[in-house]
């Protein structure tokens, strides 16, 4: 089979396309005949060694978390999935692979795709759709008639916490780029707000809470918006402006700041499936490329200008 490796870390000249053995699946592990799977600004870090210090991975290494395909092989004891069954998943970075034609993982790790998607759409949504709805449901807490700012909504994470703040009844206020005001206003944001233009806590109001993927002076102003007793959601990113601010801003505002990190519980992909299927949260594909041109998609992503989300076409 082929897949996207690096060898070392490095720009994304270092993707290559390798040929590999099948896999085999051992006992309680499925093998999966990728569909689809997902670039994350995520695999950019991994590929370039930004998180060797937290977790160095063994080179030879196949990229890639996301993925949506069918069920070709189970190993002994698998009870809860069959050959033929379209499912998706997400993995860790520490043992990724799916930008490659066959997977082996787990059986829990994989779970029934949305019937309503195709193998590219559910592909979409596995990282940005937890990491979302842990930022709005479990630390945000979104509830009906609350004001919701939610920064960088023209991304993956930011565009499906647009969709899920609106789906809990929310009001939400969202945060973009020009050329991307009217792709957030289809996700279902009440305001949209241009960033490069103006002062947005001006224009969003006291809001109860913020979502933010973004960072930087972006976060370090939206304290401002927030009520006291709101609550700021981080999506982890590792910037030191946040960090090195966030207890006095914290105390400040009289606000509680949460964290999200990468968050693998594969039963939260049921929910997914559940909001999908209803039509509550949509995937948001910008891009389809063919497994080959992973090293393209990895540029898309860091020439910052990309809306929605990229997907590998492998099946």
């Amino acid at each position: 089979m082929k897949a996207i490796q690096i060898k070392d870390y490095g720009d994304a000249s270092a993707l290559i396309v390798a040929e590999l053995p099948t896999p085999v699946p051992a006992a309680g592990q499925v093998r999966i005949d990728v569909g689809a799977a997902s670039v994350n600004p995520f695999d950019v870090k991994v590929r370039n060694g930004w998180l060797r210090g937290f977790f160095p991975l063994p080179m030879p290494y196949t990229l890639g978390t996301d993925f949506a395909g069918v069920v070709s092989a189970t190993g002994d004891g698998v009870t809860t999935l069959a050959v033929g069954d379209r499912v998706f998943g997400m993995l860790t970075p520490m043992h990724g692979g799916t930008y490659a034609q066959q997977i082996v993982i787990d059986e829990r790790l994989a779970r029934p795709a949305p019937a309503s998607l195709s193998d590219v759409e559910a592909a979409a949504l596995p990282l940005v759709g937890v990491t979302a709805l842990i930022a709005v449901a479990e630390l945000a807490r979104v509830e009906p008639g609350q004001r919701v700012l939610v920064h960088g909504a023209g991304g993956g994470v930011g565009g499906a916490a647009v969709m899920l703040a609106k789906d809990r009844g929310a009001t939400v206020i969202a945060t973009c780029g020009a050329d991307k005001c009217e792709l957030v206003r289809s996700l279902g944001a009440d305001v949209v707000i241009d960033y490069t233009r103006g002062d947005f806590c001006a224009s969003a109001g006291v809001v109860d809470a913020v979502i933010d993927p973004i960072g930087g002076d972006t976060n370090l102003r939206s304290y401002q918006a927030l009520k006291r007793g709101g609550t700021m959601v981080v999506v982890l990113r590792n910037d030191q402006a946040e960090m090195a601010n966030r207890e006095r801003l914290s105390q400040q505002h009289g606000v509680v700041v949460k964290e999200v990190a990468y968050d693998l519980r594969p039963e939260l992909l049921d929910t997914i499936r559940e909001l999908a299927d209803r039509g509550a949260l949509k995937a948001n594909v910008q891009t389809v490329l063919p497994l080959a041109q992973a090293a393209q998609a990895h540029r898309l992503i860091q020439s910052g200008h990309t809306r929605g989300k990229i997907v590998l076409k492998v099946g």
